[in-house]
């Protein structure tokens, strides 16, 4: 009742003026961006752009995955944040429930990039692609004794929502068998031929592969740590493409370097990495610099999806609108 009576509260005018401010690049050219948002009526302004004054309370802040703060907000006074991304983990929730600040993200646009790259991780690894890359170039032939097939291995999937979902089907077609592990079943999973384990560690002890795509929030950071990866087979191999805070990085860190298990991670625990991170010294893993979601097709759909949901905001809609869920 509570969340609802606050949403009543947040509900703009109908024929209220669209503005946007916006702090961080899309990933698409600017004259696109200004294009897309004119077609729906959103004038919008650059952060960094001096010469182009901030609009005053704008209707929208419109963000990625930089750090927002409580004082920012409170300065630029937004109706809503408009969080170009699927995770919103970077917005100060608390100081816009405060200030009575809507927030809305952009769901399920990369879920198709995401799984992809879980599964090029997964096969970076058992294949040894990059140091096979690496190798070649340094006029050697001969890289090891041989890789990994991946039919037939047990792949784990921590966390069943549409992008969980969306990468069991891809190792599916690879011939793996899947179990899989969330707070909640899927039919969706099951219908797959999924079998859902009781607890985490069942999943790390029995996966040869184990992909995580659980959300990353105050019940779900450092759900991994040593309980879990100490379970994990010296053959087994650690997907993230989710987000870094999922995991215990420096215990993470630790094993890897210890030989423990392999590993695909996209995301860290700090982005950009320090590059004293022993993370990035690690051996039998494969880094890439977060760009599971970085696809020309995931982006041009996550720009549109975030300039649509101003416009459901200005209606009163609360498609997509995740501060009424906290």
């Amino acid at each position: 009742e509570r969340a609802h009576a606050r949403a009543l509260e947040q509900k703009p005018s109908l024929k209220m003026a669209l503005s946007a401010v916006i702090t961080q690049g899309l990933g698409v050219p600017k004259e696109v961006v200004e294009s897309l948002a004119k077609e729906r009526g959103i004038t919008v302004h650059w952060q960094e752009d001096a010469t182009d004054p901030k609009p005053s309370e704008p209707t929208a802040l419109i963000m990625v995955n930089k750090k927002t703060s409580g004082d920012f907000l409170k300065e630029l006074s937004p109706k809503m944040v408009a969080v170009a991304f699927t995770g919103y983990d970077a917005v100060d929730m608390a100081a816009c429930k405060e200030q009575k600040i809507a927030v809305y993200n952009v769901p399920a646009y990369s879920t198709d990039s995401v799984a992809e790259l879980a599964i090029g991780l997964t096969l970076a690894v058992y294949r040894e692609i990059p140091v096979s890359n690496q190798s070649i170039r340094e006029g050697k032939w001969v890289v090891s004794a041989g890789g990994t097939e991946l039919k037939g291995k047990k792949v784990g999937i921590l966390g069943t929502g549409a992008i969980g979902i969306r990468t069991a089907k891809l190792f599916k077609a690879f011939g793996c068998e899947l179990i899989g592990w969330s707070r909640s079943e899927k039919k969706a999973f099951k219908d797959l031929g999924g079998t859902y384990v009781k607890t985490k560690k069942d999943l790390f002890a029995t996966a040869d592969v184990v992909s995580l795509h659980v959300p990353c929030n105050k019940h779900t950071i450092g759900c991994v740590g040593e309980a879990e990866l100490s379970q994990l087979q010296p053959h087994a191999v650690l997907i993230n493409v989710g987000r870094g805070g999922l995991v215990q990085q420096e215990v993470l860190a630790k094993m890897l370097h210890a030989k423990k298990f392999r590993a695909g991670l996209d995301v860290f625990a700090k982005e950009p990495v320090d590059p004293k991170d022993s993370i990035l010294t690690a051996p039998n893993c494969v880094l890439t610099p977060h760009v599971a979601y970085k696809t020309t097709e995931a982006l041009a759909r996550r720009v549109q999806v975030t300039l649509d949901n101003i416009v459901s905001f200005s209606k009163g809609s609360d498609l997509n609108r995740v501060d009424t869920k906290e």
